[in-house]
Parts: C-alpha cells; structure tokens; sequence
C-alpha cells in the first residue's frame, strides 16, 4: 500500500511517496543549479509512483527548466491516462499549469516559471515503466535564443557564447540560437575560442552542433564539434541557421565564442543575345587562400543558362567549384563538383538561376576558372529549300565542336511536290557501334506513317544523296555526354545535289 502524506506549503499541496519527491532549493545565479530525477533513474521508475517537489528558488524571479532526459509510458490523447510530469505554480492567487504535462518521449527541451515557487508532480501507474526523467532547475536565464545580423560583412557580426563563458559552462546544458540574416544573404560563422570536454563526434559528450535546413530537410554543416579544436570558418547555403550547445554533467570546460556574420553573393547578370563573364577571385591572378565565394548568377525568366569554360586550373581535390540550382523546388547539383586542371565541358543549367560556390583552402592557390555564361539557344530550326535550289544546315556551333547532351530538331521543307535530296558536306559525329551514342536521324511522313529515312548516321560517313519520297523531312540529332566531335553541315537541294 502506497503511503501518501499531504502537507500545504504556500498554498501548494505536496504529496511525498517514499523515495521521491520533497522540498528542493535552487541557489542563486550564477550558481550551478539542481536537478529533480524520477526514481532509479536512468533504470526504470517503479509502478505507481506518485512524486511531489516543492522547487523553490533563492531569489525573487523566474526559475529555469532544462530537460536532459526524458522517457516515460506514452500514451494515445491524454498523458493523463499513463505516467506523467505536471509543472504548477502560484499566479495572482490562482494556482496554474506550467507549459504542457510531459509525457512520452523527447518533449520541450527547456521552460521557465512566472514565479520561484513551483511543485512539480510525476505519477506512474502499473501499466509501463521507463527510463524516466532527469531536469535541472536553475535560477541562471536561460542561453540561446534568437540571434539577428542586421547587416552584411564584419560591421554586423553577432557573438555567440557558451554559458558563463570565458568561465567554465554550467553542467547539464543545452542551448539553441537561430540565427538570422538579411534576405539573399548567407551567414558565416568562425570559432575563435574552443574548449569543450574531448568526446567522441559520433557519440560526443559536450558539443555543439550547427544545422540549416534546406528543401524542408535538416542539413549539418560540418561535424559535431567536440574536444579543442582550431578556428574553423563555415558558410550556409542560406540566411538562417541553428546552433545548439550540449553539456553533460561532467568534466566542464571554457566553453566557446563563435562569431557569425552575413555574406553577400557576387551577382553575375546574363542578358539575352550577350554573354558575362563568372570567374574566381583576383583571376587571372593566384584565387586566395581559405576562400569562400559566393555567387548568384541570373538570366532572363523562362531561359536556360549555359556556361562555356575557357580556363579551370584549382589545386586538385582541395579547392572545387560546386553549381547547383532549384528544380521543381528541389536544389540540385549540376553536374560534380569541378578540382584540378582538367577544363570542364560545356555545362547547361535546367533554369535561368544558378548559385555557384568557390572554396580554397590554406595551401596550394592557382589562377583558378574562367566561365563565359550566355543563354541556351532553343536548338529547333526551320530549313526551306527553294525550288532548284540549296539549303544548308549544321550542328550547334559548327565550325567548333558541338556540346554534351544536346538534342537538335530541323523541320526541311521544299515547293510541293519535290522530293528531298541530303549530301553531307563535311561530317564528324563520335562513332559508336550501331551509332546508339551521338548520332543523326532523318524521318519523313509517308501515307500517314513516319518512317526513317536511310540510317542513323554517326562517325565520318553522313548522307551522301540520300532522297526523300515527300516534300517534307525531319532530322533529330542527340549527343550524349561522353566525347564532342566537329559535327556535320548538310546540304539539302531539289536537284540531286552530291559531293
């Protein structure tokens, strides 16, 4: 049979059980709190449990609540109907609930009281029994919160401390700031002073830990930090970003101070009918170390941008350049990152909005890359053949090479009544067997039914007289993204035009 005393402390009834609950004192700030355990914790609590704690606080003011561990029956609708954390206090005379009551798994992870007196009550019934609960109390506010940059570069930059910090951080900490940066920017965040307990990044002990989230998901930049570590710089994929600090009970050290502070992308502009340049920083001149740019580059709505390389030359596998871009609301890579001294081939975006970033770090700077980005010409042609006489059609960029992963249509018309004479004038495709990689295809439309006209044509062998039956004859001509080649140019007549 459970033993249930009932006691009225400042209009606050208090049921004690044996074992649990009582009276508990929270020194004042800037002391180390106390903590309010469930029984046998971190074993599993007894069956009907019934816990009351009077907390009250040395000091006039609010009292703080952090949760460590939480781990009690869960239950469908009410946690009144299971095992159960209930929070109250004393308001203008009227006895009211702190927060939520806790049951479950991983609620609220911090609350504050209005006053410093609060009773806290914790009931189990014979159903489930769990790791229970570990709470530390204290009269210190609470750290975190938000943090906003009001400016872009150094003249608005925030500091972020660890608790107490340059003295030891609080045992049993946690705190979250959100931070926040003028709309199209991006934030960096350096750690100038870090002394935490060393601890595993898998499994660590005291760390911080910094997240954004990009596409509906949470991204982590970098690793958990842990131990003493140098001044790492990091930069966000957007303008806001969370940083939260963990501490255990044990082994308190300095802490940290991070300084974060907005960045503002370079912004490249194309134009339609001209191309801008996008290049590294100080080109044609050695990039900087430890560089980290940022670049939006933009082209008209509707369009495609396409970038043309003319120089790449980074220190291989250490510096990149990585493009992405927002398709169907997803951001997406465009291709790999690009290291080394290989020049890339022609990249085409799927959109007119491109966000490129450059990274280099302390050791090995080179001249780094020169882009020219224009706008994909739709590469759709019309060809009319006038009557006993010639037309001619070509590759995209024909003389020079054609690009990766294009896919070419030309509609080839002639007086009604003609029929359609195709001769290759020079003709260079990338060769594969049965041409299934890079090739030229014709068709036309006979009788209602489309059929192909001749061979699907690749290597050094093009049309050579090839005749139509019809007045009118598609070409399709499709590159995969393997090898260029010079292309073709054609010829197309009325007259039985050959080489």
């Amino acid at each position: 049979m459970l033993l249930q005393v009932v006691v009225l402390v400042a209009g606050l009834a208090v049921a004690s059980a044996t074992g649990c609950g009582g009276a508990v004192r929270v020194p004042p700030a800037p002391q180390n709190g106390t903590t309010i355990v469930s029984p046998n914790h971190p074993q599993a609590y007894p069956a009907f449990a019934l816990c009351n704690w009077i907390i009250n606080g040395s000091t006039p003011g609010p009292l703080y609540f952090h949760v460590n561990a939480f781990q009690t029956e869960s239950t469908a609708g009410s946690c009144l109907r299971g095992d159960y954390l209930k929070f109250s206090e004393r308001v203008n005379g009227t006895i009211v609930q702190i927060g939520k009551i806790l049951c479950g798994q991983d609620p609220v992870k911090q609350f504050q009281s209005k006053t410093n007196l609060v009773q806290a009550v914790f009931v189990s019934n014979h159903e489930g029994q769990f790791g229970g609960f570990h709470i530390l109390v204290s009269s210190n506010a609470p750290c975190g919160g938000p943090v906003v940059i009001p400016s872009n570069g150094g003249v608005g930059a925030r500091i972020i401390l660890s608790p107490n910090y340059p003295s030891p951080y609080l045992p049993d900490s946690y705190c979250s700031w959100t931070v926040t940066s003028p709309q199209g920017s991006y934030i960096s965040l350096q750690f100038f002073d870090a002394q935490l307990e060393d601890s595993s990044e898998v499994a660590p002990l005291d760390y911080v830990k910094i997240t954004e989230e990009i596409d509906g998901s949470i991204v982590q930049i970098g690793r958990n930090f842990t131990g003493s570590f140098g001044n790492p710089l990091l930069r966000t994929k957007t303008n806001a970003v969370n940083v939260v600090f963990v501490s255990d009970g044990n082994n308190n050290h300095r802490g940290f101070r991070l300084q974060v502070y907005a960045e503002v992308p370079e912004k490249v502009i194309v134009i339609a009918g001209a191309s801008t340049v996008f290049q590294s920083p100080h080109h044609p001149n050695n990039y900087p170390a430890n560089s980290h740019q940022l670049y939006d580059i933009t082209g008209p709505a509707g369009s495609k941008l396409q970038f043309d390389p003319e120089v790449f030359r980074t220190e291989a596998g250490e510096d990149y350049l990585e493009l992405t871009e927002v398709v169907d609301g997803v951001t997406v890579p465009i291709g790999n990152w690009l290291s080394g001294n290989r020049l890339p081939r022609r990249i085409l975006a799927q959109t007119n909005q491109v966000k490129a970033f450059f990274v280099s770090d302390s050791t090995g700077q080179y001249s780094g890359f020169k882009f020219t980005v224009s706008i994909q010409v739709p590469c759709v042609s019309s060809v009319v053949v006038p009557e006993f006489g010639i037309a001619a059609f070509t590759s995209p960029n024909f003389p020079r090479n054609y690009p990766n992963d294009v896919r070419c249509s030309y509609n080839i018309t002639a007086p009604e009544g003609s029929q359609i004479y195709l001769t290759a004038i020079q003709f260079a495709v990338e060769e594969t067997v049965q041409c299934v990689s890079d090739g030229l295809t014709f068709f036309e439309t006979v009788d209602g039914e489309v059929k192909t006209l001749g061979e699907r044509f690749c290597g050094n062998t093009g049309p050579n007289g090839l005749v139509s039956q019809t007045n009118n004859v598609q070409a399709l001509f499709i590159s995969n993204g393997v090898t260029e080649g010079l292309g073709f140019q054609i010829i197309a007549s009325t007259g039985g035009f050959r080489r």
